[in-house]
């Protein structure tokens, strides 16, 4: 399934990103360029890191910004 429309990234790119190291969103934006464009694909990026045993943090510019409060 595709989870990053913008670069074409997909949840066994993340996966298998994950199973090399990758721990962090940060991280696995600067590998394969996720939530790096529109920002949508951020929680669910992150969801699919954290299942493949990543870190559980997202950083606050990494979600879309019809979700940030105020």
């Amino acid at each position: 399934m595709f989870v990053c429309l913008c670069n074409g990234i997909t949840e066994s790119q993340i996966r298998a990103a994950a199973s090399t190291g990758i721990s962090t969103l940060e991280e696995l934006t600067e590998h394969l360029g996720v939530a790096s464009q529109c920002g949508q694909c951020g929680s669910m990026a992150q969801a699919v890191l954290e299942e493949s045993g990543g870190a559980f943090s997202i950083p606050e510019d990494r979600f879309y910004a019809a979700v940030r409060p105020g």
